[in-house]
């Protein structure tokens, strides 16, 4: 018993030892502005419904500046969870979209859209507001948060297949449960633009 229990303090030390090296290594990314962010007019836009993505669409924001907005429906789902899937599923179902309020996006050059990851696939508030924006001009930026699984690629392909962007960049997923210096994660993404 006592070996076992010496065994797990090891792996544990050495999970948090790599921890602690990702994080320090993390603290030391510096933010560049992409050249692609410069002199544009940049607008953030974010659907969250637990309220993850609308915190890390406010790190995003403080760090590339430009609007923020919020993606809002017109007829707000419950708060109770269980109620809230019932619904969605339904709306799945009935390929029936939320109705939400508009954004006008006419105005941005760069379009960064922040939203969770529903069942494998894009939120169905964040799917409306893609539906009806008109992106021809403009260059498009993903952002996901997730809990479970999810399968990027499908997203992404998704995702590009909702828009008729000018450019869609490479999107950054973030894992909702423990995300820890999503500023960091965020600059670091940022740089690789």
């Amino acid at each position: 018993m006592e070996i076992i229990l010496y065994l797990i303090c090891i792996i544990l030390f050495f999970q948090i030892t790599i921890i602690v090296f990702k994080i320090n290594k993390l603290k030391n990314i510096e933010y560049k502005k992409p050249e692609i962010l410069s002199d544009k007019k940049i607008l953030t836009v974010y659907y969250s419904n637990s309220g993850n993505t609308k915190n890390v669409a406010e790190n995003l924001h403080s760090i590339v500046g430009g609007d923020l907005k919020e993606i809002q429906l017109i007829k707000k789902y419950p708060n109770h969870i269980l109620k809230m899937t019932q619904i969605v599923r339904k709306q799945i179902k009935n390929r029936d979209l939320p109705k939400i309020k508009d954004i006008d996006t006419s105005y941005y050059d760069v379009i960064f859209v922040a939203s969770p990851i529903w069942n494998f696939s894009i939120s169905l508030p964040l799917k409306s507001f893609l539906k009806n924006t008109n992106f021809k001009s403009k260059i498009v930026i993903p952002l996901f948060t997730y809990s479970g699984g999810a399968c990027k690629n499908k997203i992404f392909k998704e995702f590009k297949c909702l828009t008729n962007a000018k450019e869609t960049k490479k999107p950054l997923s973030l894992f909702e449960n423990g995300i820890i210096l999503t500023k960091q994660q965020i600059i670091n993404w940022l740089n690789n633009l």
